[in-house]
């Protein structure tokens, strides 16, 4: 008799402290999920040296005809070379994915705000950015940060990045090099190409 009282007094304290864990736990990715909502700018950087990098390095994304493009400097809307990426992070709603990949959304206009997903081309490997129609049958993650919240990755990879030039327009187009070749057979191999790094840059909450 003895016994079983203790077991049954323990049965309370163990539901407690399962409930108590799984309210930790439910806190924490809550505070994680609104981590990765914070808006945030995405920067280039280059860590090789050399006059081509001078293109890119330190200049900030931008959206403009579907695809994303290496625009001015610490640019700030409205910017003339397209939509400055205003971007955070929220799970893909795919639930026939498995995991459930972390996406990359981005406010493309202003008026009326509309927010689309910035994905990888299966067919290209360009950058470019629509909704879910659009995005769903290509890379659409996962998308993430470095451990010290500031760079930004794709697959969990942070190297595969690349500004390639547009010989007609010399505006920097952003790829990812899915295959770490070079992107053999996606971009002629006369182009110039710049690997790149992303980060994030938060974008100021407005006063209260």
């Amino acid at each position: 008799m003895v016994i079983g009282l203790l077991l049954v007094t323990a049965i309370p304290a163990v539901t407690g402290i399962s409930q108590a864990m799984h309210a930790q736990r439910t806190r924490e990715e809550r505070l994680k999920d609104e981590k990765r909502m914070k808006r945030f700018n995405i920067d280039v950087v280059c860590e090789d040296e050399g006059s081509l990098t001078k293109e890119a390095d330190g200049k900030r994304l931008v959206l403009k005809d579907d695809r994303v493009w290496i625009g001015p400097e610490m640019a700030m809307q409205p910017c003339p070379e397209g939509y400055v990426a205003e971007c955070f992070y929220i799970e893909y709603p795919d639930t026939e994915r498995n995991p459930v990949p972390l996406g990359l959304v981005s406010q493309v206009q202003d008026d009326p705000p509309l927010l689309n997903w910035i994905y990888v081309d299966k067919d290209t490997m360009e950058l470019k950015y629509g909704n879910k129609s659009a995005s769903i049958q290509h890379h659409v993650g996962p998308w993430d940060w470095t451990a010290d919240e500031v760079g930004i990755t794709f697959d969990k990879k942070r190297k595969r990045f690349v500004a390639v030039e547009n010989p007609k327009t010399h505006k920097w187009q952003v790829y990812y090099d899915m295959n770490n070749d070079g992107l053999v057979g996606y971009v002629p191999q006369q182009r110039r190409g710049i690997q790149i790094y992303l980060k994030r840059t938060l974008v100021p909450e407005p006063e209260a």
